[in-house]
Parts: C-alpha cells; sequence; structure tokens
C-alpha cells in the first residue's frame, strides 16, 4: 500500500486568514500555489507557480536590452567611441 501524504488546503480569503504552524505547507486553491508558514504570519509566504518563476528575471533582462540599446545609441550620438553592445543568449 502506497503512503499518500496530504496538505491542508483553502481558498485565497481562507488562506490570508490562516497563520499555520512554523514550517507548515498548505494549498491556495485559488491562486493554485503552495504556501509556506512560519508560525506567526496570517496568510505565509506564497510560493511562485513554474508559469511565473521567471517573470522577474525576464523583466530584468528586458530592462537590462533597454539600457544598453540606449547607451549604445547616446554613445555612437555623442561619437566618442565607447558604443559597445552585449548580447544575450
Amino acid at each position: 500500500m502506497a503512503t499518500q501524504v496530504q496538505l491542508r488546503r483553502g481558498n485565497n480569503t481562507q488562506t490570508l486568514a490562516f497563520t499555520g504552524a512554523e514550517a507548515e505547507i498548505t494549498v491556495d486553491t485559488d491562486k493554485e500555489t503552495v504556501v509556506v508558514h512560519d508560525g506567526s504570519t496570517a496568510g505565509g509566504f506564497p510560493l511562485a507557480r513554474e508559469s511565473a518563476a521567471n517573470s522577474a528575471g525576464s523583466y530584468a533582462n528586458s530592462a537590462f536590452e533597454a539600457a544598453n540599446t540606449a547607451q549604445v545609441t547616446a554613445s555612437a550620438a555623442a561619437g566618442d567611441g565607447l558604443a559597445f553592445a552585449i548580447a544575450l543568449g
């Protein structure tokens, strides 16, 4: 017989009102994400879903590309010979 592990679960309203035990893990069924609790913070700390895991990194790469393009354009306009570009892989 296989062992089954079941976690507490609830919708977002229930999760936000719940203060779990230290290191307790629950599931927010509205956000479809796992929440880690510290024993004192109501609502705990939701973890990113796989589909959102890289959103901050994608934003940072976009901001870097925009800043790099602006620098290259400004350097070329100034004719200071400092224009360079970094290709992101």
